[in-house]
């Protein structure tokens, strides 16, 4: 069984055209087995949250601090605040 939600904390090695290949078919693996959703969150750029839907892998939405990232449809009506991720800045 998938999870519905996933998240992928990158680490510093995880960044270049490389990576970023890797990161992708992990994505897709994840949603062949049935995840819904799976957030990307980027440790190196100023806190960002990538969060990517089966329905349109290709195309996340984007959060930054200040705002709020969902996880729709996998957890309906649930948000949590970017910055909460990440050290101060």
């Amino acid at each position: 069984m998938s999870p519905v939600f996933a998240v992928e904390v990158r680490s510093k090695r995880e960044y270049g055209p490389k990576a970023e290949a890797k990161m992708a078919a992990k994505r897709a693996e994840y949603f062949t087995a049935g995840t819904l959703v799976v957030w990307d969150v980027d440790m190196l750029r100023a806190g960002w949250v990538r969060v990517y839907r089966t329905t349109s892998p290709g195309e996340p939405t984007l959060y930054r601090r200040g705002e709020h990232a969902e996880a729709e449809p996998a957890l309906p009506g649930w948000t949590m605040a970017v910055s909460e991720l990440f050290p101060p800045a």
